[in-house]
């Protein structure tokens, strides 16, 4: 890709090991968030707990690995539009990871970085390659194959289905606020980036608590949230630091690493495997995935949207 050509190899290598290492974390935290919510807790209990809590281990870490001027932003509209923005992607990821198998609202998520590509057209400019516009379309079929599972799983139902909504919601502003992150790393601090946003998703929690009520706080439940902290905070510093290293595409196919966890865990923890349909939706996914991230892009195969 032309444009990894001007980051370090060694840069895209860290970059490749810390992309991992978030999509590796970030199953914790749904793992953490859908025993949370198996437990009682609301989607706006969880979204406040898992954005406050991790405030004490962020300040931690930045005041361990660098001067806690790096906490300052410099462009406070930036942070607020992405702190509003990532408040709502987690009310609606958490709120699908209540109501499905960790792999299927995971496989979901992972639309974000194919719509991230439109997204990035849009917000960025940036010229949309027929190969992209064949990701795009493989990862709707993923989509579509996904929807699928609530009618032909006799099990499944309202809740389910308001899962997937839910869910397609999330990747589709997820798409938006990547894209946004990319843009703040240019002139932000990791450090900034990743406090403010904890600071003003706990009042997007608490605003959303007042919709969705409040659970009595449990040892479990401590315990699943408190986890769910900790992950957040990691994936936080993992994911900002990474698209800090690398281009966006450079970094799609990578995300993908996380649903093998995703899949083993939800096994391992609640005996719940995919079913047929979901798995051809996780393969199209998938493949979307790598195919959006594969390129050379060879002239004369672009769209431009003006």
């Amino acid at each position: 890709m032309a444009e990894a050509l001007a980051f370090p190899p060694d840069r895209i290598r860290s970059a490749i090991v810390l992309r991992v290492l978030a999509a590796g974390l970030a199953t914790g935290i749904g793992i953490c968030i859908h025993g949370a919510s198996k437990a009682g807790a609301t989607t706006g209990q969880v979204v406040l707990m898992r954005a406050a809590l991790s405030i004490p281990f962020l300040i931690l870490w930045f005041w361990l690995t660098g001067p806690l001027s790096a906490l300052r932003p410099s462009t406070p509209r930036a942070h607020l539009v992405r702190g509003l923005l990532g408040g709502t992607v987690m009310i609606l990821n958490f709120y699908a990871l209540g109501q499905l198998p960790v792999a299927h609202a995971q496989t979901i998520s992972y639309l974000a970085p194919i719509l991230a590509v439109p997204a990035a057209v849009v917000i960025l400019g940036e010229r949309l390659s027929v190969k992209a516009v064949l990701a795009v379309s493989l990862g709707f079929a993923g989509m579509i194959a996904m929807l699928y599972t609530t009618a032909a799983n006799p099990d499944w139902g309202a809740a389910e289905l308001s899962g997937m909504l839910a869910g397609l919601a999330s990747a589709a502003l997820m798409a938006v606020l990547r894209v946004w992150i990319r843009r703040m790393t240019l002139t932000e601090t990791t450090a900034s980036i990743a406090l403010t946003f904890a600071v003003i998703a706990s009042g997007v929690g608490l605003a959303a608590t007042l919709v969705t009520g409040w659970t009595a706080m449990t040892p479990t439940l401590w315990a699943w949230l408190g986890a769910a902290a900790v992950f957040g905070a990691a994936t936080h510093i993992a994911a900002t630091e990474a698209a800090r290293r690398a281009p966006i595409g450079v970094l799609a196919a990578y995300d993908y690493s996380g649903l093998v966890f995703a899949v083993a865990l939800d096994f391992l923890l609640f005996a719940s495997l995919p079913g047929p349909w979901a798995w051809l939706g996780i393969a199209l996914i998938v493949g979307a995935g790598g195919l959006s991230a594969w390129t050379p892009r060879p002239e004369g195969t672009f769209f431009r949207l003006k």
